[in-house]
């Protein structure tokens, strides 16, 4: 039969129909979880399992040009389906020409295949780990059993990477559950994504008897809403509703799927969908998907939410989310780098205070504060320490409808603050960073504004026998604010790093203006200005006073409160206006 190489030169290849001869007991049915089973010691019970996986060959005559690729699959019951793939194995040598079909029965000890659907295409013969077969044009050759494993396998998460699971607990989860060190299908991170690359690393259960949806089902989705599928597909079609699939969307390039119980690799650029001010979707996610190393889309469109997602589009950020679909899977290794959307620009250069400056008259809390950079860190402090005197630090331009990046890493004890629409009085919407007993972290006040307040819960620290901060914990605010979208006291322990850098991320739309917050990619806080109706806040009055634009600003609080020598740290502040 003749084919094109890669090199586009015609060659002869010899094209495989097995008959496959293995010394084996008996097949018993694999019992575990109505036939599906994560243990490979069960599966070897089983002895189709011994006689699916990958093969490659090429003909005795040695003809560099007839190397060919082999994928058996164990249906159950000592039946077997099969593919031969002219030039070697999908994403090693194979040709992308004509695949050949397979089929087999056991006979006793014995794995009959033929090729095509009448045995047109040739036999062969399995014994002692090799295939010997006989093409169709009768030219002999040998394959032997070949396990790969992913170029990403074991791929460590780089500096600065959020390391999702890596076997010792699985709190960083929702539905977390662990199994030997392992992570089982049902969960969804705590932490929500904008653009970011994912590695993770996951197994298909060995289920020969079930077929199609029932095989290994389950699904990775980006921020909860697009999913890429996981199924067992080894050695099918490869379709959107398949291992490297997105769902409903698209096929994959190439079905890179490996055999069940052999570990697999999803390597994942998302580039979230786009919206403007309004709410208004302007672009739509993007996906790039390496499947065990093997590039199978590239940089495709998603134009909707893929189906059975948990969380609708919107400008919100998104978890990372594995569906359970009633089939055992196993995972490890995730972890997720986050990347900065596109349209975001620094505000501060890291070294100087450049296109920032202090409050240019006093207000209540003081003549401005103190304010350095430290190692590409904007530090403030009371002037001099301990005085009382603070102030604030505001960004020259004014913003209106805009998201905002920062870190942040206050010393325990100190009440700062990051303002938005700010004047240079320092009458704002401020999303508190009261670091400090009895204080809050990421709820909406409204400084200079009425005093309303949003925050659901005080927070406290812990402290070991030298009185230094260990954790924090939370109590209710004795008086709740109006209802609206708030994180738990718990899951905001959870998100927040003691003693580390934390991430804040801000949204304000609108006039008045809507604001939610997140801390580290946990949602903190909605602030509907134009519906609160808490104690203090007077629309028309905030309105006509801050205006659709003001400044950005962090703050020094004046007073005796704050600790004789304690800063609170900014870095890495980013802004990207919505038009």
């Amino acid at each position: 039969m003749k084919l094109l190489r890669p090199d586009g030169c015609e060659s002869s290849v010899s094209i495989l129909s097995t008959l496959l001869l293995l010394t084996v007991g008996v097949s018993p049915v694999v019992a575990q979880n109505k036939g599906q089973t994560l243990s490979e010691a069960e599966a070897k019970k089983d002895a189709d399992y011994a006689v699916q996986g990958e093969y490659i060959g090429r003909e005795d005559s040695g003809d560099a040009d007839s190397k060919i690729g082999i994928q058996v699959v164990a249906q159950g019951a000592g039946k077997f389906i099969g593919v031969v793939y002219p030039g070697g194995l999908p994403g090693a040598g194979w040709t992308g020409e004509e695949k050949i079909p397979v089929t087999g029965v056991r006979k006793g000890d014995v794995v009959e295949f033929k090729g095509g659907k009448d045995g047109s295409k040739g036999s062969g013969t399995w014994k002692k780990g090799q295939i010997v077969y006989k093409d169709g044009d009768g030219n002999p050759g040998t394959a032997k059993k070949a396990v790969r494993s992913s170029v990403t396998m074991g791929a460590k998460a780089p500096k600065g990477a959020i390391v999702l699971f890596d076997g010792s607990t699985a709190k960083n989860f929702k539905g977390g559950r662990l199994e030997n060190g392992l992570l089982r299908e049902g969960v969804t991170s705590f932490r929500n994504f904008g653009d970011f690359h994912l590695h993770m690393e996951f197994q298909l259960n060995y289920s020969p008897s079930r077929r199609g949806q029932g095989r290994s089902n389950s699904g990775v989705y980006m921020q909860g809403r697009y999913e890429v599928q996981i199924l067992d597909s080894f050695g099918l079609a490869g379709k959107h509703n398949e291992c490297g699939g997105v769902y409903e969307i698209k096929d994959p390039d190439l079905n890179m799927c490996l055999p069940p119980l052999q570990w697999q690799t999803y390597d994942i650029d998302f580039i979230a969908a786009r919206y403007d001010k309004a709410g208004k979707k302007t672009a739509n996610a993007r996906l790039t998907v390496r499947h065990n190393g093997v590039l199978v889309h590239k940089n495709i469109e998603v134009p909707r939410s893929t189906r059975a997602s948990p969380v609708r589009e919107g400008v919100d950020l998104g978890p990372i989310y594995i569906q359970n679909h009633g089939n055992p899977l196993h995972f490890r290794n995730i972890w997720l780098v986050e990347k900065r959307e596109a349209g975001f620009k620094p505000v501060f250069d890291g070294k100087t205070l450049a296109g920032w400056h202090k409050n240019p008259e006093k207000i209540g809390h003081g003549t401005g504060g103190s304010w350095t950079v430290e190692n590409g860190v904007i530090a403030g402090e009371q002037d001099p320490p301990g005085s009382g005197n603070g102030g604030i630090l505001l960004t020259d331009k004014t913003y209106g409808d805009f998201e905002l990046l920062i870190d942040m890493k206050p010393d325990w004890g100190v009440c700062s603050g990051l303002f938005v629409r700010s004047n240079n009085l320092g009458q704002c919407f401020q999303m508190m960073v009261d670091y400090h007993d009895n204080g809050n972290v990421g709820h909406i006040y409204g400084e200079g504004t009425g005093g309303f307040n949003t925050r659901t819960f005080d927070i406290f620290g812990k402290y070991n026998d030298k009185k230094e901060l260990v954790a924090l914990t939370t109590k209710p605010t004795a008086t709740a604010p109006p209802k609206a979208f708030t994180i738990s006291g718990n899951d905001w322990v959870s998100a927040w790093k003691v003693g580390d850098w934390n991430t804040a991320r801000l949204r304000v739309v609108g006039s008045p203006p809507r604001i939610t917050t997140w801390i580290n990619g946990r949602k903190v806080n909605e602030f509907n200005g134009t519906t609160f109706p808490g104690k203090g806040y007077d629309k028309a009055g905030i309105t006509k006073l801050l205006g659709a634009e003001g400044r950005v600003a962090v703050q020094v609080h004046g007073g005796t409160g704050w600790p004789k020598g304690a800063k609170c740290r900014w870095r890495n502040v980013y802004v990207r206006e919505l038009n």
